[in-house]
C-alpha cells in the first residue's frame, strides 16, 4: 500500500460493523458419495445482514485513491497536525442534521424493495451531479416512473422537525412534478393540519400534486415491481400502487454536535436548532455562541 508507512492516515473506526456471514453448507454426512455444491449461498436473511455490513470493514487501507480520485487536491498526505488557539468574539455552531434510518417503519419495506428510497436518496437522484444526471428514475429497472408516492416514515416527531421533513418532502415533489409533468405524484402524512394552515397559500400552489393527511399501514411490491399501498385515511383503508415510493425521514442533531455543545457549556435541545422563519442566526443562552439557521 502506498501510504501504509504513514501510520497516521491508517484510521481505525469505533463502529466496527457486524462479523461477516458465511455461506450455508450441506451438513457433512450429505456430502458423502456424492459430488454436490458444498456451499448452497445465501438465504435471504444472511444476504441482507451481508448487504448492510460495510465492505472496508472500518478501516482506510491507506491506498490512497482518494488522493488520485480528488482533482480538487483536498487531500494532502504530507500536511502535518496542528493545534492552534483561537480567539473569537462569537462562536458560530453550524449544526447539520442526520436522518437515522432505524425511525423509519419497518412496514415500508425500505431497504427490501429498490423501488423505495429515502428523501435523501431522492435529493441526491435529482441532483445534476447525482447518479443518474437529474432523471428521476426506478432503481430497479431504470425506467421513468409513471406515478410517485412520498410516504411519512416515521410514527411522530416534534413540531420542528416534522415541519422540517415536509418542507423537504413538499419542495422534492415539486421538483419531480417539474421533471415528470405527466406524472402521478401523491403525498401522505399525518399531522398536517397545523402545517396546511400555516402554508394554505403556497399549496394552493401546488401543480397536480395531491397532499392527504393519511398513513400508510401496508406495502406490498407487485409482480411489475411497483409498489401497492395500503391508505388509511379518515377511518377507511384503501389500496393505491405505484411505481415509485420515497420515505420521508425524520432529522435528528449529529451526536457530533451535541457532543461539542456540551463542552461549550451549551444546554441545546434536541430541536433548537430549527430555525423560525425569517432567521438566519439563532441565539443561545450564551451570548458568544450562536446557530446557524436550519431552514
Amino acid at each position: 500500500m502506498t501510504y501504509e508507512k504513514k501510520g497516521r492516515y491508517i484510521v481505525e473506526f469505533q463502529d466496527i460493523p457486524k462479523a461477516r456471514q458465511h455461506h450455508i453448507e450441506i451438513p457433512v454426512e450429505e456430502r458423502i458419495g456424492n459430488n454436490n455444491e458444498v456451499e448452497l449461498g445465501f438465504d435471504e436473511e444472511r444476504a441482507l445482514k451481508e448487504a448492510k455490513r460495510c465492505l472496508s470493514c472500518r478501516r482506510c487501507l491507506g491506498c490512497a485513491l482518494c488522493w488520485a480520485e480528488c482533482k480538487p487536491e483536498a487531500i494532502n498526505f504530507e500536511m502535518q497536525d496542528e493545534y492552534l488557539d483561537l480567539e473569537a468574539d462569537t462562536i458560530i455552531i453550524s449544526p447539520g442534521v442526520e436522518r437515522p434510518l432505524n425511525r423509519v417503519a419497518p412496514h415500508l419495506g425500505l431497504g427490501k424493495n429498490q423501488n423505495v428510497m429515502t428523501d435523501l436518496q431522492m435529493e441526491r437522484m435529482l441532483s445534476q451531479t447525482g447518479p443518474s444526471g437529474g432523471l428521476v428514475l426506478r432503481p430497479y429497472d431504470g425506467e421513468i416512473p409513471m406515478s410517485v408516492a412520498f410516504v411519512q416514515g416515521y410514527a411522530s416527531a416534534s413540531p420542528q422537525m416534522h415541519k422540517s421533513a415536509l418542507f423537504l418532502g413538499i419542495n422534492e415533489a415539486i421538483l419531480v412534478r417539474r421533471k415528470l409533468p405527466n406524472a402521478q405524484i401523491s403525498f401522505f402524512a399525518q399531522d398536517l393540519a397545523a402545517f396546511m394552515e400555516e402554508q394554505k397559500d403556497a399549496l394552493k400552489a401546488l401543480d397536480k400534486i395531491e397532499v392527504r393527511e393519511a398513513a400508510v399501514t401496508a406495502l406490498e411490491p407487485l409482480e411489475s415491481q411497483s409498489l401497492q399501498l395500503t391508505i388509511g385515511s379518515n377511518g377507511s383503508q384503501e389500496t393505491k400502487s405505484f411505481d415509485l415510493v420515497v420515505i420521508l425521514t425524520q432529522p435528528q442533531l449529529a451526536p457530533d454536535v451535541k457532543n461539542l455543545s456540551k463542552k461549550l457549556g451549551l444546554d441545546m435541545s434536541y430541536a433548537s436548532f430549527l430555525a423560525q422563519e425569517g432567521s438566519g442566526l439563532i441565539s443561545t443562552d450564551k451570548d458568544t455562541l450562536k446557530l446557524t439557521a436550519i431552514l
